[in-house]
């Protein structure tokens, strides 16, 4: 049985109320991804600050992509704070975490809910049920069937992209790496978008010889990249000014009856302004953008990336009531929606029932919890907060526009990401120049194929049924077991496969700990049985190896 309590701290004159919640002795999750992950979140410690959805690459101290206003403890205790106040939130590490609204908001009350249970499984799934009424909708599944192949091209013209796309798709044929999503980002695919496709337009029947002669970048799977910011050097920003649609933009009154000022911000190092997407006019025009790119590329997805980040607050303005906190995110998830089920988003709360895959931070290309080490971590947030559809960062990692360099930490980092929902590539393998790294690369895309997409399928029938995630933590088997309260480094897929990598460099063992349950884990490596409740000490992990249990019942 779950308990709920609700709670509502009254405000006392002049002074905003602060409620705290002990880390001693008991495991918490959720709240917000971070730059460098803990799981459980007990070791953060972060300044109270805002309970927002920040670009980590621009404020690596702020709380990342996905946040959700929910807590979890071990203990079999959750907290869910009120979705419609202003929140700051502080973690002292090992010792607290604190919720309060804002100092200049002292007049509203902090409110929350408390749920009660026997045990964290039990309270976490009440708690989901709390969290979103709304029915749970799958995404475009096919998402799941290709690789991901990030395009790194730095050329300035849309006829140079277009060869370096022939060269890529070349190629990944050559390497027989089958097919897959070639990615673009912003700045390629506006190079594409300024290339005159208009003869595509024609509504006469098109013969092979004219389908041979169409643009190269019509016979690939790619997808695109989009934001919601505009550089005030485009054209098309000088456009609107000189129309009078300065609302298409988020903006500020020039005084009473004046007419509105576009609010300038930087956007990947340009001024720019942000799209107003509360005018019905202004997310038109983004939507008719789309469908224009899509007869002229024809492309498989659109990546929509900018949501993070609130241009008012970052500025110490007073931002209108519509723009307080995250509602930015959900209206974006919204036109994304509208976009159709092809669309990727990079940020996301309060939309974790939507039919939309999430593309998860980039990584650093090393070792640590901001690397390899944060994938596992990342994923199991992703899952609790009910995101269970995730691109996760490119092998290797990302957050550098360099190639990876380091063959190990690119071989262990792809054994990893052939175990989640999608394989996403920034550093081709053949640059390795080992075939080893290469058959090593095939052989996990198949396994994805094979092994990997048909669990994901069955338990996301479940996910969409229960809310239970796909990806789950070992204390969901054994949620009275203190042991699995703070494994980060191993991760289930249902309640049928336990994946234990290697984050280790140099390492080819490593300590594994098979939860209890009524049944026993198989190796998929070696046929072995071992109990659950079994602690296997260094137990060998050859490089080309991921430790995989599958449930067995003799």
């Amino acid at each position: 049985m779950v308990v709920v309590r609700s709670a509502r701290a009254s405000p006392i004159a002049k002074r905003v109320r602060s409620d705290c919640f002990s880390m001693v002795n008991i495991s918490w999750y959720g709240g917000a991804s971070v730059h460098a992950p803990n799981w459980p979140i007990n070791d953060a410690n972060i300044s109270m600050q805002p309970f927002t959805v920040s670009d980590l690459r621009d404020n690596p101290s702020g709380f990342g992509s996905v946040l959700e206003r929910y807590f979890l403890g071990s203990s079999g205790v959750s907290v869910l704070v009120a979705p419609n106040i202003p929140l700051h939130v502080g973690m002292e590490s090992r010792q607290q975490f604190c919720l309060q609204t804002p100092p200049s908001m002292e007049r509203m009350p902090l409110q929350y809910t408390v749920c009660v249970g026997h045990n964290i499984r039990a309270v976490h799934q009440e708690s989901m049920q709390q969290l979103s009424t709304a029915r749970r909708e799958l995404p475009n599944m096919d998402v799941l069937r290709l690789p991901f192949w990030k395009l790194l091209a730095n050329v300035d013209s849309g006829a140079k992209l277009e060869r370096e796309l022939r060269t890529f798709s070349n190629r990944l044929k050559r390497h027989h790496l089958g097919e897959g999503v070639i990615s673009l980002d912003e700045h390629s695919t506006a190079l594409l978008a300024s290339m005159d496709h208009s003869y595509l337009n024609s509504k006469k029947r098109t013969s092979k010889r004219q389908t041979r002669d169409l643009p190269f970048v019509k016979l690939l799977n790619i997808s695109i990249t989009l934001s919601p910011y505009l550089s005030v050097d485009s054209q098309q920003f000088q456009t609107s000014i000189q129309e009078g649609i300065e609302d298409y933009w988020l903006s500020l009154p020039s005084g009473p009856q004046g007419r509105p000022v576009p609010l300038l911000t930087q956007w990947k190092g340009k001024y720019s302004v942000k799209l107003n997407i509360t005018n019905p006019e202004a997310t038109n025009w983004f939507l008719d953008k789309v469908d224009s790119l899509h007869s002229h590329l024809g492309m498989e997805y659109v990546i929509l990336e900018g949501g993070e980040g609130n241009p008012f607050e970052e500025q110490a303005l007073r931002p209108p009531l519509a723009w307080v906190g995250d509602e930015y995110i959900r209206l974006l998830a919204d036109l994304a929606g509208r976009i159709g089920e092809n669309t990727i988003v990079t940020s996301g709360t309060r939309s974790r029932h939507k039919a939309l895959f999430i593309r998860m931070s980039a990584l650093q290309s090393d070792w640590s919890y901001s690397g390899l080490k944060g994938i596992i971590l990342s994923l199991l947030h992703h899952s609790l907060l009910g995101y269970n559809f995730f691109i996760p960062d490119a092998v290797g990692g990302s957050l550098s526009a360099e190639l990876v360099a380091d063959d190990e930490l690119f071989v262990r980092w792809l054994g990893i990401a052939a175990f989640l929902p999608v394989i996403s590539f920034q550093t081709p393998p053949w640059v390795f120049e080992k075939e080893w790294v290469l058959n090593l690369t095939r052989l996990y895309i198949a396994k994805h194929h094979d092994f990997v997409i048909p669990l994901i399928l069955k338990y996301a029938e479940e996910w969409q049924e229960t809310g239970n995630p796909i990806y789950r933590p070992l204390w969901w088997l054994s949620p009275n077991d203190p042991i699995t309260f703070t494994i980060d480094d191993e991760f289930l897929i249902g309640n049928e496969v336990l994946v234990a990598p290697v984050t280790e460099k140099g390492a080819l063992q490593r300590d594994i700990y098979l939860p209890e349950s009524d049944f026993q884990w198989q190796d998929t490596n070696n046929a072995q049985v071992f109990d659950g409740g079994t602690f296997l000490e260094s137990y060998p992990v050859g490089l080309g190896d991921v430790a995989v249990f599958v449930r067995w019942r003799s």
